[in-house]
């Protein structure tokens, strides 16, 4: 059975048409068993994963699919509450797609559909946690503090985002941004700790992530050697540098070579712990909830048994 959960403003408010008229009539036309849900507001997809993935057991055959972008994908993957039985696929829609770019995954809606209806086994992807003063969020993506939270705080209320979204531009927002969020951005210090012990003091903190796929905000290769299959996270730290040395690194980002410079430095481990001395904007996914100051990342022991 085939459980579509579609976000109907996706690809700025596209996403009902395209469930309409593209992924129904060709569901209708292969004689696919579906039901459909849609999501009205934050926590929607979240509740009805929790739902559908309680009963999964109670099915031969639980798929969840998702329609919409990593923000929707992030909300399904936190009410995911049987691992094992619960099978997850993905049409992305969204501005960044992230996670099916790392993956991936074809752009067009049409090809996407048929990749799962004709699927013949599932793969089993990492998923991380945040853990924080506030709570825990699972991450399918990344997460990260500082400057990326920030960027992706600001662009959930840009105007400028949804106007890119209509002709397809909507990644561009997060590069203005970002611009903007370096020249003001407020630097703190932080204490790292790694699952080995290994500890490192950043000065003047930029952002620090933690990646389960290579890509971030829209295509920036972060963590250019991350394997969403590894049991591992991938880590970048930035911290220590002038605006022109930020200026110079970041647009080499989208290639995977920003760690050749100073003051830019990546890791691998299974978790990591951070401190800071003031509370960051925190995001899992690009999904931004609130300022955090003391947070632990960690790689699931539960897979996402994903159709790729």
């Amino acid at each position: 059975m085939y459980h579509f959960i579609v976000n109907p403003v996706s690809r700025s408010g596209k996403g009902l048409k395209l469930w309409q008229n593209k992924i129904e009539p060709e569901l209708k036309k292969q004689g696919a068993e579906y039901s459909v849900e849609f999501s009205r507001n934050r926590g929607d997809v979240t509740q009805i994963v929790e739902r559908l993935s309680s009963a999964a057991k109670n099915e031969d055959k639980c798929i969840l699919v998702i329609l919409g972008g990593d923000g929707t994908l992030n909300d399904a993957v936190q009410g995911i509450k049987d691992f094992e039985s619960t099978t997850l696929a993905y049409i992305p829609t969204g501005s960044s797609n992230d996670f099916a770019r790392d993956l991936k995954l074809p752009r067009s809606v049409n090809k996407n559909l048929r990749r799962i209806l004709n699927a013949g086994q599932t793969m089993q992807i990492d998923i991380g946690l945040a853990e924080t003063e506030r709570g825990t969020r699972r991450f399918a993506v990344s997460c990260g503090i500082g400057f990326d939270g920030s960027v992706c705080q600001k662009s959930v209320h840009s105007i400028l985002k949804k106007r890119l979204n209509k002709i397809g531009l909507g990644k561009l927002t997060y590069l203005f941004i970002a611009l903007n969020q370096l020249i003001n951005a407020p630097k703190v210090d932080a204490e790292i700790t790694f699952a080995d012990g290994t500890k490192i003091h950043a000065k003047n903190l930029i952002f620090f992530a933690a990646m389960v796929h290579k890509y971030e905000g829209g295509g920036f290769k972060f963590c250019p050697k991350a394997d969403a299959f590894d049991g591992q996270l991938d880590f970048i730290c930035a911290a220590d540098k002038t605006l022109p040395g930020i200026l110079t690194a970041l647009p080499l980002a989208f290639f995977g070579l920003h760690h050749i410079f100073k003051g830019i430095d990546l890791y691998r481990f299974k978790a990591a712990e951070i401190k800071t001395s003031a509370p960051l904007w925190l995001h899992t996914d690009g999904e931004v909830s609130y300022k955090a100051q003391n947070i632990k990342f960690t790689q699931l022991n539960e897979k996402l048994n994903f159709i790729l």
